[in-house]
This record gives structure tokens, sequence and C-alpha cells, in this order.
């Protein structure tokens, strides 16, 4: 290749890895024999030759969840902009599976691992932050040695609660997941909405179901049973909020009319012609920005633990009777 570019073989590796003093004229040369000879790049060899690898790790649960998929792409564009090659990992929301999978991750020379949404201990967390640069994506307390980024999930609740209580639903239901950790958003978020019932001074109607995703549509199915309309729920996420938007309608029922339900994460299917549910914006790409800055942050020497909380906006929508949508 550096006979045919009209180089020295020093010159192929500085472009290949990167270099800047490489000049444009050497560079276009070289660019042009690899495309005459086919060559691409052993990225793995590049990263190891640089001294710095380029490949980001990222570990979340399934990609059936929607924030999760919008998710991986936000953190695909904010990692293009510092050079970062993803590397995404959906495991199954075990803290083995997480442990497995953060291991082969390591085991490539990934520069830097996002986990969204751990289910790992303390402890497991502060052992990976030792080896490896770490950020913390939907928790809000960690180990002093990794960073956070979250949104105000204990705030966006309260938003949903008020909005549906505000818009005379009654019973207003929270269903959300009981994953008991630390600093976990489902914690947060049931917070937020018994913050507001019992501001509002609701306690008879103060009611909160811990649900599995194999079992959304029986609980649903068991809410409108008992109350049979004018109910709402309040759920910890778009996914749920689906599940029993489904479940509710094919009975027969009216979101907006007989019955309301809001989500949580404004996914990309939230707004779908057919769907309109509510949901709360929590600036999926602002999550992935930062997240993606403080990692780069941390692999360049910082030290501090930094701590990011997004702001949030509720988005009515008609699944809650919001006029002329």
């Amino acid at each position: 290749m550096a006979r045919l570019a009209g180089v020295s073989r020093q010159t192929v590796s500085l472009v290949v890895l990167g270099d800047p003093r490489v000049s444009d004229r050497s560079r276009r040369r070289v660019t042009e024999a690899m495309e005459a000879l086919g060559y691409r790049p052993n990225l793995m060899a590049r990263a190891l030759a640089s001294r710095r690898t380029a490949f980001l790790g990222i570990v979340l649960g399934g990609l059936a969840n929607p924030f999760h998929a919008d998710l991986a792409e936000e953190l695909r564009r904010a990692g293009a902009t510092v050079s970062f090659i993803p590397i995404l990992t959906p495991v199954e929301e075990k803290a083995t599976a997480e442990r497995t999978a953060v291991e082969g991750l390591l085991e490539m020379g990934c520069a830097g691992l996002i986990l969204v949404s751990p289910m790992m201990s303390r402890e497991d967390v502060e052992q990976i932050a030792s080896r490896v640069p770490t950020v913390l994506l939907t928790h809000a307390r960690g180990p002093s040695d990794v960073d956070l980024v979250h949104s105000d999930d204990w705030g966006g609740e309260r938003e949903v609660a008020r909005h549906l209580v505000i818009g005379g639903w009654d019973p207003v239901i929270y269903l959300g997941y009981d994953r008991g950790v630390e600093g976990d958003s489902s914690s947060l978020r049931l917070a937020g909405y018994r913050s507001f019932m019992k501001e509002a001074g609701l306690p008879d109607r103060h009611e909160s179901v811990s649900v599995r995703g194999d079992s959304v549509a029986e609980t649903a199915a068991a809410i409108a049973q008992r109350w049979d309309r004018g109910f709402a729920l309040a759920c910890h996420n778009d996914l749920i909020a689906l599940h029993a938007l489904g479940t509710l309608s094919d009975r027969g029922l009216r979101p907006g009319e007989d019955f309301a339900v809001a989500g949580y994460d404004n996914t990309s299917v939230a707004g779908f012609p057919g769907i309109g549910l509510t949901s709360v914006d929590q600036d999926t790409a602002e999550l992935a920005r930062r997240a993606v800055e403080l990692l780069d942050e941390r692999i360049n020497g910082r030290t501090e633990q930094r701590d990011v909380t997004t702001p949030v906006r509720l988005v009515p929508r008609r699944s809650t009777g919001a006029p002329g949508l």
C-alpha cells in the first residue's frame, strides 16, 4: 500500500490512526490506495496501537422497550461527535446478565461504559468503575467514582398525577415496577406520584400496583373490571402504558373518554397516529449527549463526580382527553 501511495509505511500507519500531522496530500494518496486495494482498517488493532480505544460499551435492557431503542440511537449519534464507536449490548434485566456483558466489553478494550438502569449492586458498580470510566444513565444515586445522568423523575411523575387529577379522572392509579435498586427511576417516579396525591388530599384514591412485563394486560383488565369507567392509569413508562392502552381498548373502552392512561419517556411510538399517548418527555437526546460528554471527560482525566438532572415536560395527548389530540 505504501508503494502504491508513494509514501512511507509510517505515513500509512499515521493515516490509519487518524494522526492530524499527516498532510492533506499524503492522506488523500493513502486513502485512494486503500480504496484501490479494498483495504479496511482493523478497528481493534487501530485502537490498541493508538493506546486509547474508541470503543464505547453500552449495557441496557431489551430493545423491546421503545425507550431503550430511542436511547440507543441517541447514544450512537452523541458518541459519533467524539469519535466513539458504540458497542451495544442488550441484556436480560438481571444483575448476572449485566456483569457478564460488562466483562465481555472490558475484554474488548472499551474505553468507557454507559450502564442504563442497571440491576447490579452498588458494590458491583464500584468494582467496575475502578477498572474503567463509567456513567450510570437513569439512576439518581450511585458510588462516588461514577457519573450520574437522569431526568427529574420525581417531578415528572408529579406532573402526570396533577394532569390526571385536574382532568377529573378518579381514581388515579399508578402502575410501575418494584426494582429495589438504589437511585432507580422506579422508586423516584412512584414517590413523585405519592407526593402529589397526598398534597391533593386524595388518600382514598392513592393506589399503586407493581407489575411485570407479562402482567400488565391482566392488571389493567382487573382495574377496568373493578372501576368500570372514569379511572386513570399513571404508568412508569410508555411500555407499560402502551400495553394497558391496547388491553383496555380491546375491551371496548375509549381512551380519553372512558379511561385515561399516561406514560413516561415520550418515545417515538407515543405520538404515532392512532395512539396519541400522553407522556413525559425527558429529552432522550440530551440524556445521551450528557452521558457521552461526561464519559469523555472521565476518560480524559476528570475524577470528581458529576450528577446531571435533565428537565422534563408533560406532553398531553388524546389518551388523557387532551382536546384536539
